[in-house]
């Protein structure tokens, strides 16, 4: 099976053959990017407390996991906003560069 080429985007080209990335998309990928950080920063100060020593290794090391997670896919779609020419400004709002 064929891999996509993730730095081609199917119908945001123009006639001069420069991306445009749709506001809708880098916005898409902008929140998804902040939503999985926020996410991964929440779920580790949230820890229980268990009483025994051996269920709270196995949460502690479920939780970091889960939050590892979170952080490689916010990486991922930091990665595709950059591809696709579009950073984000310090407001979390995405800026395409063109």
């Amino acid at each position: 099976m064929a891999r996509a080429d993730p730095s081609r985007v199917e119908g945001m080209g123009s006639a001069g053959g420069a991306r445009q990335v749709p506001p809708r998309a880098a916005r898409a990928l902008a929140d998804g990017r902040s939503l999985t950080r926020d996410l991964a920063a929440d779920l580790l100060t949230h820890l229980p407390e268990l009483g025994s020593a051996k269920a709270q290794r196995h949460l502690d090391t479920w939780v970091e996991q889960a939050a590892e997670t979170l952080l490689a896919l916010s990486e991922v779609l930091e990665e595709r906003l950059l591809d696709l020419g579009s950073t984000v400004d310090t407001g979390g709002r995405p800026v395409v560069h063109r």
